[in-house]
């Protein structure tokens, strides 16, 4: 019989961000929200959003799942020092209950036993959603859109079915793009851009990002942009404009904002194109039927909608394979925790006594 006071939190900590997710006693997303967490400043900042998230979810549940893609920061040697020392910090986090990481297609192991699993822990959140979408919608695509990086995952049968099994094989795979709706920089989507009917080449420079694209088109949600700008100034559209501007050389006050709403489109058109071309090269080798829907999940997923229009599939809303209420509206936006939370609620229900 299973326990009815089981609560679950989940926590998906990456490079950028630390995401939470806090169930009820019956498994419903019940909180869900992300913190900034530029891990690759020093792993206090990790403790730093540990206790600030303990403060914004109003509970820890009585059992952690967690799942790690922060290995990756230069902060660290390489990625089995990564997940160890991220590991070493979660454990002082929660003293007094019950911790579980997610390793892939181990599933969710105890605490202890992760440093002897670091390869299958290393970024392996893509799972923990895919799994979910898998259960719900027979086959598909699964594409998740985050602020950095964008996961395409196709499943069949009920079962996530990716080419690669890690970041460098996910790179090749066309199953993990470093492509997201806040944090990349422009002069990664695209070498040039058209401006007054001439394409004009781009800085390399980091002088904005797809944050000022979203912004100035008014697709962002609020709340989810959480870190400086390219210029550590404001985020209206005036000042989304001006950094646009500097990747073409010019100084936006010479031009309408209209003008620099078009560049943005332009740069958004790119992005898609990008996401579009990866999901049919993963679509090339996975053999879904054309009926199998494209799901989307991540604060980007207005992108995925447009991306299952283009491949001519039907379209799916993460948020409908979460049991949610009314407060946790974010869970399909912080798919990863929201999915751990709910998974190892199901799975680890015994895990308490």
């Amino acid at each position: 019989m299973l326990s009815k006071q089981l609560t679950v939190s989940g926590w998906d900590i990456g490079g950028a961000h630390l995401k939470a997710a806090l169930t009820d006693s019956q498994g419903r997303i019940t909180a869900c929200t992300q913190l900034p967490c530029p891990l690759w400043q020093g792993l206090e900042k990790l403790q730093q959003a540990f206790s600030q998230m303990q403060i914004e979810l109003g509970d820890r549940g009585n059992l952690a799942a967690i799942t790690i893609t922060g290995e990756l920061v230069d902060l660290f040697n390489d990625r089995d020092e990564g997940v160890i020392k991220i590991l070493e910090y979660t454990s002082q986090h929660f003293q007094n209950i019950p911790i579980y990481v997610f390793a892939g297609a181990q599933g969710l192991i105890p605490l202890e036993q992760a440093p002897k699993h670091t390869e299958a822990i290393a970024s392996a959140n893509y799972l923990a959603t895919s799994q979910l979408a898998a259960r719900h919608w027979t086959q598909g695509l699964f594409l998740d859109i985050g602020s950095t990086t964008s996961d395409l995952i196709p499943y069949k049968e009920g079962i996530p079915c990716p080419q690669g099994n890690n970041d460098k094989e996910r790179l090749s795979s066309g199953e993990l793009l470093y492509s997201g709706v806040t944090r990349t920089p422009l002069m990664a989507l695209a070498r040039q851009a058209p401006l007054e009917g001439h394409w004009v080449r781009l800085a390399a420079e980091y002088f904005a990002t797809t944050a000022d694209v979203y912004h100035l088109l008014g697709w962002l949600s609020v709340g989810v942009d959480l870190h400086p700008s390219a210029d550590n100034r404001g985020k209206h559209p005036e000042d989304c404009a001006r950094r646009l501007a500097r990747m073409v050389g010019a100084d936006s006050k010479h031009w309408p904002l209209q003008t620099w709403r078009g560049l943005a489109a332009y740069f958004a058109e790119q992005q898609c194109q990008q996401l579009t071309n990866a999901s049919f090269q993963v679509l090339s080798k996975a053999e879904l039927s054309p009926e199998a829907p494209v799901i989307g999940a991540g604060i980007g997923r207005f992108l995925a909608a447009e991306c299952a229009r283009r491949l001519h599939r039907p379209y799916g809303d993460l948020a409908t394979a979460l049991e949610t209420n009314p407060q946790a509206s974010m869970s399909a936006d912080h798919a990863p925790a929201a999915a751990l939370a709910r998974l190892a609620w199901e799975q680890l229900q015994d895990k308490t006594d």
